[in-house]
């Protein structure tokens, strides 16, 4: 049997997009072309099929049964296709022509300049994005992003997305230097306002809900939404706060004004991974953990281990 010759690559990917994306206008925007244009691709597809594969009678666009099973099918072939592009353009050592990469601001400061270093070459153009961690999910979902530096959990449910384990970042206290006060939340919110990293990032969600397990309702005096707002204010003794190892491995200038604590009970941390659409990038995500792991483990912890001992994991 011959495919009809509606039924193409660029037809499927237009066609898995709007799905993904819930409609024709997120499609036609993520893709740069008109919806119009969107719109004539999807019903040659169907005219080449023979059935239809959205029910244009919803709002909004309902998938049909026919357009579900060919949504499942139309993601492996896709995928499949990506990575003989990959594979053809690594055999004839050509880039991958672009890959926009999303980091929180303490795994851009961290990683940024080791993984173009390594490989530069590998992508033609890079795009590295930094910003608060929900907001570049969403953009993942929506394809806006190829690949993501996290320690955010949320998108472990999704299907066809592989996580690549990079380490544990371990949570702490963190008060000003000069504070002599107990290193117990409860009692030092009787002392020094609370600094409440944002809950819009994954990183203030996270303390947010231990606080939550902890029985503790801090008021919301402060709230900041990057780790420099954060420390600094902590190292100025205006507040206190809650951090991981990696943000005070961002700001190592930061460390003599501050005092760190591990927290009396209920410790927890987060977990570091890379994340990308499963078979679109080859090899290049779990490289990039490799990369992340060493970095983090060899240079960025390593002198935060060697001043506050009782971080080291035991064996």
């Amino acid at each position: 049997m011959r495919l009809p010759a509606e039924f193409d690559l660029h037809a499927l990917e237009v066609f898995v997009l709007t799905v993904e994306l819930g409609g024709m206008t997120a499609s036609a925007q993520q893709l740069r072309i008109t919806q119009s244009a969107v719109s004539q691709t999807i019903t040659r597809l169907e005219q080449g099929i023979g059935t239809a594969l959205f029910d244009r009678s919803l709002r909004p666009l309902g998938v049909t049964p026919a357009g579900r099973a060919l949504y499942e099918r139309a993601r492996g072939l896709l995928s499949a296709a990506r990575r003989v592009v990959d594979e053809v353009r690594e055999g004839a050592r050509q880039p991958i022509d672009q890959i926009t990469i999303g980091m929180s601001e303490t795994f851009a400061t961290l990683l940024t300049a080791p993984l173009l270093h390594r490989h530069g070459k590998r992508v033609a153009r890079w795009r590295v994005r930094s910003g608060i961690s929900l907001n570049q999910q969403q953009d993942f979902l929506a394809r806006r992003c190829d690949m993501l530096v996290t320690g955010s959990n949320t998108l472990e449910k999704h299907p066809g997305i592989e996580h690549h384990d990079v380490t544990d970042d371990p949570f702490v206290l963190v008060f000003p230097a000069d504070y002599d006060g107990p290193a117990d939340p409860g009692e030092a919110a009787g002392r020094l306002p609370f600094v409440r990293y944002s809950l819009d990032t994954g990183m203030g969600q996270r303390i947010e809900s231990q606080l939550t397990r902890m029985k503790l309702a801090l008021p919301n005096v402060i709230e900041v939404d990057i780790i420099h707002q954060q420390l600094t204010t902590v190292a100025l003794g205006i507040g206190w706060s809650i951090t991981s190892l990696l943000c005070l491995a961002a700001m190592p200038s930061l460390m003599p004004r501050l005092r760190i604590e591990p927290l009396p009970r209920a410790r927890f941390s987060r977990r570091i991974q890379v994340v990308a659409r499963a078979g679109e990038l080859g090899d290049l995500a779990e490289h990039t953990a490799d990369l992340a792991r060493e970095v983090i483990r060899e240079q960025a912890l390593a002198p935060i281990l060697a001043q506050l001992p009782w971080t080291v994991p035991s064996a």
